[in-house]
Parts: structure tokens; C-alpha cells; sequence
């Protein structure tokens, strides 16, 4: 099953970029997310790193960088380990393009998972208001950026 929103950010998409590129410090711009803690201390986060998300109410989630290509502004994530989601595989995508007629960039956020049949679409819906949240909240950060460096 296949959860996705896509949305315009009015930003350059190497703007945007850098906030995605940055999988050690989502944190700084995504709600509900508390802190972030890297599995064996890593700063920065090639493919391969994981990642313990602190979530608000005490639940964590543990994810993995299983894809980044920089030149395509993509990268994926999968859940390794302990998640409060009924799936049993997750792999989530953030997809940048740069609108060429602008300088704004078109973001595609989605996720594809396995759940019991009964679970599937509510799960799909508990994703895609998550990806709306973030996709928000990827468009004020990237505001106040570019704000602050304007």
C-alpha cells in the first residue's frame, strides 16, 4: 500500500535540499519529533546510518537511510526496529524537483507499507496527515531560512 501528498515549496530545491540531506537533524524542523539519536554516535548520515527518533509521549522509532541520491534530491528510509505503526515494512521516500519556471521546488513525501487489510487504510490516512505535517513544516523552516538569510 502506497501513502503519498505532494505540495510546492517557494524555495530553490537546494534550499529545501539541505533540510532533507540533514537525516542527523530532522528533528530541528519536524513537529513531534523531540530529538534525534544516531546509532554508533554519527554526526552526519551516509546510507546505511540509523537514526532513534524521540517522539512527544515517550515512543520512539528507529529508521535507516537505505537510499540518498543528491544529484536526484531523493532520498528513503525504512523502519529497523521498534515502531508504534501496524506495518510490518515501511519504507518512506522524499522526493525534491526544482519547478523550472520558478524558483520553487515540487516535493513528493510518501510511503510504501504491509499491514493487514483491515489496518490499510486508516494506517494510509495516519500517513499521509503525517507527510502534510511535514511537508508544512519542511515549507515554514525553509521560509524562515530563507528569511533570515534575505
Amino acid at each position: 500500500m502506497i501513502a503519498a501528498v505532494s505540495t510546492v515549496i517557494d524555495a530553490p530545491v537546494d534550499v529545501v535540499w539541505r533540510r532533507l540531506d540533514d537525516f542527523a537533524n530532522w528533528h530541528t524542523w519536524l513537529p513531534r519529533i523531540l530529538s534525534t539519536t544516531m546509532d554508533q554516535g554519527q554526526a552526519q548520515a551516509p546510507v546505511g546510518s540509523v537514526r532513534i527518533l524521540q517522539l512527544e509521549g515517550g515512543t520512539t522509532v528507529r529508521e535507516k537511510l537505505c537510499m540518498k541520491d543528491v544529484d536526484r534530491h531523493t532520498l528513503s528510509y525504512l523502519f529497523d526496529g521498534p515502531h508504534p505503526y501496524p506495518v510490518r515494512r515501511y519504507v518512506g521516500t522524499v522526493r525534491l524537483e526544482p519547478i523550472t519556471t520558478s524558483d520553487a521546488t515540487f516535493v513528493h513525501w510518501s510511503g510504501d507499507f504491509d499491514a493487514d487489510r483491515e489496518v490499510e487504510q486508516t494506517t494510509a490516512e495516519t500517513f499521509r496527515r503525517a507527510y502534510l505535517s511535514f511537508v508544512h513544516a519542511l515549507a515554514d523552516a525553509t521560509a524562515r531560512e530563507t528569511l533570515s538569510r534575505g
